[in-house]
This record gives structure tokens, C-alpha cells and sequence, in this order.
């Protein structure tokens, strides 16, 4: 995702498997810590976020967040799911 293979080589199937493996442990991961998040936030009140004219909100607390990479760190979380709610609004789109 990061190291593109420019000779276009095919990769070795077993070492595919061995990365969609990783790709597929943290994807879960991290899932579940934005998930843990997602319910505290909602136990302290907040709403709002899957109302279509709430999107530019979002898109500037995201912006925000992330603006400053060193201070950003340990925002991750914060700021993938500011990116889930704006793709929901915006139609899931591709």
C-alpha cells in the first residue's frame, strides 16, 4: 500500500496470502478500537453525525485533527471515523 512493486512482477501467491492476512488482523484492530470509541462518544451525548448537513462539520474536524501530523498522533482513531461518517453520508461512495 505504501511500496508499489513498478516492475510489475507478479507476486508470490504465499506471501499475498501472508499480507491480506496481516492487512485483514489490522483492519479488525483497528475496527474494533473505532468502534469502542463510537460507543463512548455516544454514551456522552453526541449525535448528529449521519444527518447529510452535518458533513461539512465533519470535514473540517477532520481536517483539523489531522492537520498537525506530530500532533495528530494518537488521532487516529478520531480521525478514521470522522472519514467513516462522511463516507456514509456521502453515499459509501468508491
Amino acid at each position: 500500500m505504501i511500496d508499489k512493486n513498478w516492475q510489475e512482477i507478479a507476486p508470490d501467491p504465499d506471501w499475498v496470502r501472508q499480507e491480506v492476512a496481516r492487512l485483514d488482523e489490522a483492519v479488525d484492530e483497528f475496527a474494533d478500537a473505532m468502534k469502542a470509541k463510537l460507543s463512548q462518544k455516544a454514551h456522552e451525548g453526541w449525535t448528529g453525525w449521519d444527518k447529510p448537513e452535518s458533513g461539512i462539520k465533519i470535514w473540517n474536524a477532520m481536517l483539523a485533527q489531522g492537520a498537525a501530523v506530530p500532533l495528530a498522533k494518537g488521532q487516529e482513531v478520531d480521525i478514521a471515523n470522522l472519514a467513516m461518517m462522511l463516507w456514509r453520508i456521502n453515499g459509501r461512495m468508491e
